[in-house]
């Protein structure tokens, strides 16, 4: 029996992305967003979901795309991302333009990414999948942020957090 994977499956402008259901936390609407001075381009602010901090990663700032503006078809996928130095697991929202399916997405569809043309992304993408006609690329979310990044994101939880304690 060939192994297979459950995704969630989403846009961000004109393309469709994935990741491992088991990443997914929870699927939120468009929530008002505290903006956080001083912070990288792409982190958007942070919201208060039932008492936790949780910083907001615009995904199309991420990939250098025109920036949108939110509105009630805006997402924001809660993910689990493991620090790969700590093993420490934190939550992150990341902002898309809408949430499409779960897939089932079979090995022998995962193709590994390409290198050629997709230099920026290649380091986020695990491998690229082809479902019922469409191309989906399969997002790495453990890799959407650099180390830097990280250190950057958990110092704001924890100044957002004592700020409202």
């Amino acid at each position: 029996m060939e192994k297979s994977e459950k995704y969630l499956t989403f846009k961000i402008e004109n393309e469709l992305y994935a990741i491992p259901i088991t990443k997914v936390r929870e699927i939120i609407r468009y929530t008002t967003i505290t903006p956080v001075h001083d912070a990288l381009s792409f982190l958007k602010g942070v919201i208060n979901l039932r008492g936790k901090i949780i910083p907001i990663i615009d995904m199309r700032l991420k990939f250098n795309l025109k920036e949108s503006t939110y509105n009630d078809r805006t997402v924001f996928i809660i993910v689990d991302i493991v620090n790969r130095e700590s093993g420490y697991i934190y939550s992150v929202g990341i902002a898309v333009d809408s949430v499409n399916d779960v897939v089932d997405i079979s090995e022998s569809n995962l193709e590994r990414t390409p290198e050629i043309g997709l230099k920026l992304r290649s380091g986020y993408l695990t491998g690229i999948a082809q479902v019922n006609n469409n191309m989906i690329m399969i997002l790495n979310i453990d890799k959407i942020l650099t180390k830097e990044d990280v250190i950057d994101v958990n110092e704001i939880i924890k100044e957002k957090e004592s700020i409202e304690k």
